[in-house]
Order: C-alpha cells, then sequence, then structure tokens
C-alpha cells in the first residue's frame, strides 16, 4: 500500500504541471529526479513529438536505490492531435507496477469521450463501485496529454493559467493553479512560480478520500531562450514535501 500510494503521488505531482500552451514545434526531451520524505525516488523522462498537427509522447519513471521500491516504476503512452493550441488524445496506454501488484490502462477517445478498450482495469472497474463511467468523462486529458502539456517550454503569458480535469480509466481530479508570482535570479534571470493544487474529485476509494483529497504544489520556471521552462515542481502531501526537479 505504502509504494503504491508513493507511485500515484509521482504520478500526481507531474499532473501539478499542467498547462495549456500552444504546443513546441520541435521535440521535447527532459529527464526529472524524483525526491519525496527526503530520499532521491528514481527518475522520471519524457519525450514527445509534434508532426503534421498530430503529437506523440512517451513517459517513464522508475525507482532508484530503495530496497523493494526499486521495483516500482510506470510506462505512458499517449498519441493524439493539437486544435485550437490544446492536445486532443485518441489514446493513451499505461503500465504501472507498484512492487506488489501491476496495472494497466488502454483508453481511446471518440470525439473527447474515454472508452476503455483494454488492460487490467477492465476487471478493476468491474469489482470496484467507486470506478467512474467513462462515457460521462468527456472533456478530460489522459495523464500523460496532460503532462506533456506542460512540460513543453512555453511563453511566459502562458503560465500559471490552469484549470483542467483528467481521468485515468477510473478516477476523475482537477488541477487549478491561482497564484503567480516573480523574481530575479543573478544566474537563471527572471523566475516566474505557479501555486495551485492537484484535487481528487471522484472514482477514488473512501479510504483515499479520507487520507487526503487536495496536494497544494509549487511549479518554478526560468527562462530557455525566448520561452520559459518548468525546472522544479514541489507537493505537499500528508507524508511531507515532495519534488521533481530537472536536470
Amino acid at each position: 500500500m505504502y509504494r503504491t500510494v508513493l507511485l500515484r503521488t509521482v504520478l500526481g505531482i507531474a499532473l501539478g504541471l499542467m498547462g495549456l500552451a500552444n504546443p513546441a514545434t520541435s521535440d521535447t526531451r527532459a529527464t526529472f529526479d524524483v525526491r519525496m520524505l527526503g530520499l532521491t525516488l528514481g527518475q522520471m523522462k519524457i519525450s514527445g513529438t509534434e508532426d503534421g498537427g498530430g503529437y506523440g509522447v512517451a513517459s517513464n519513471f522508475a525507482t532508484t536505490g530503495l530496497g523493494r521500491m526499486a521495483r516500482a516504476s510506470f510506462a505512458l503512452m499517449a498519441q493524439g492531435r493539437i486544435e485550437g493550441g490544446k492536445l486532443r488524445p485518441h489514446r493513451y496506454d499505461e503500465q504501472i507496477n507498484t512492487g506488489d501488484r501491476q496495472s494497466t490502462v488502454q483508453l481511446r477517445y471518440r470525439r473527447g469521450v474515454p472508452r476503455i478498450t483494454g488492460g487490467s482495469v477492465l476487471q478493476e472497474v468491474a469489482g470496484d463501485p467507486d470506478a467512474l463511467n467513462p462515457a460521462q468523462q468527456g472533456g478530460t486529458l489522459d495523464p500523460l496529454s496532460a503532462l506533456y502539456s506542460a512540460l513543453r517550454d512555453q511563453p511566459s503569458a502562458n503560465l500559471c493559467r490552469i484549470d483542467v480535469s483528467v481521468f485515468d480509466g477510473k478516477r476523475r481530479s482537477r488541477i487549478r493553479m491561482t497564484g503567480r508570482s516573480e523574481s530575479a535570479d543573478p544566474e537563471a534571470g527572471r523566475i516566474v512560480t505557479c501555486t495551485g493544487a492537484y484535487t481528487r474529485i471522484a472514482g477514488f476509494s473512501a479510504s483515499a478520500m479520507k487520507r487526503q483529497t487536495t496536494y497544494p504544489f509549487t511549479v518554478t520556471y526560468r527562462p530557455a531562450g525566448a520561452l520559459m521552462q518548468a525546472v522544479r515542481i514541489s507537493v505537499r502531501t500528508n507524508y511531507g514535501m515532495a519534488d521533481l526537479k530537472r536536470r
């Protein structure tokens, strides 16, 4: 259970990066060191490409140096189109290994509405009274498309303007940024910090909702040429602070 919470928290932190900037015109490659409870959990990598109005993105996370926790990992893949500067997913595949159990999810989209087409989530949903009906989750993003939206370099004017919903096959959550501050760094130049929260909305177990429903976070950006680049994400959990730091 502890490993499952940590792994889901890492993915939740990543979702806290969500943004709706205009798509980048070049490939995206990024590696983040993930720390929690004062320990280095591992690394998260993401790579994406855009061509002809479409996009494809893959991400993976693996723990390192934590005994049995070293077996925990996730691998995500998403594809879709870019319309009006926003990502519209067509497919999403997820594989998660908590060290104790493995789960898989396959989502496909029609007119913005997700459908579960495969994976262990089919059995999980059948036996879970809290799981949501995908047909009622139109307009949501899959977790990786949401993550990719944020990890691309983007103009300063687009930062801290986020209020979106995410559906992962069973659960619905919300990402909302509510504040922005700026400061100057002698080496990095202008620094922008966005504040907000990741909130569990529905589909979670009663114990998960009782444990914690809102995860406040901050995202720090610094200049990367003419654009701004996310370099650090911090989120407050009931276990303490967790961080993703870009290499």
